[in-house]
This record gives C-alpha cells, structure tokens and sequence, in this order.
C-alpha cells in the first residue's frame, strides 16, 4: 500500500509545517525561506523549489491562498482550514514530544 500524502493526512513534514506556520501573517516565499532558516539557527533550510512546490501544494489543499503582490513577489496566507491543520499537527508533535520525554526521562526545561 503506498504511502499516503501529508497534505492527505494532516501529518505534516517539518518543512511543510514551518511553511505553513509562516504563512500565519501574510508573507512571500523568499522571505519564509529566509526565516525558517533564521528562527532554526540554520537547522532547517528550505531552498528554492522545495519552497514554491510545497506553496503550490498548499495553496492546491486550500491551506493557503495568494492575498496581494507586493514588490513584483506573491503574498501567501493561511486560510482557516490550513490553521486548523497546523495546530493539529502541532498538538500531535507535542504528544510525541511528552511520550519521548516520558521514556527518556527528561523535560523540555532542561531536566534529566
């Protein structure tokens, strides 16, 4: 059985997550790239056609749609389903996270 799609599942990838979550404000692609990798401390790096295909896939899921061009670049935002799907998947990683914790016997504030 093949392998089915996180914009079919809701269990979002990290890049698609942080693209999504970008998109909480009204923003343009190059400027999601840059700050995935800013607020990652370089962790992440989404580069170019990793960015616009996942865009256009969001936007093809009705995640996100093109509000306004500013300066020649497409303003992307999340629409009320794609929140929705983002903070699902968001309570799901913090239940992985506590199960992790729980079985590692550590805290995220530092413990162990």
């Amino acid at each position: 059985m093949a392998k089915r799609s996180p914009y079919e599942t809701g269990e979002l990838s990290d890049s698609i997550f942080l693209i999504l979550l970008a998109t909480f404000e009204p923003v343009h692609g190059y400027r999601i790239m840059h700050d995935i990798e800013s607020s990652t401390h370089g962790a992440v790096k989404v580069g170019p056609a990793t960015m616009y295909t996942t865009l256009k896939k969001l936007k093809a899921t009705g995640w996100i749609v093109e509000i306004a061009e500013e300066g020649g670049r497409i303003l992307y935002a999340a629409t009320d389903e794609g929140r929705a799907v983002l903070r699902a998947d968001f309570a799901r990683r913090k239940r992985l996270v506590s199960v992790a914790e729980e079985r590692l016997g550590e805290t995220t504030e530092g413990g162990g």
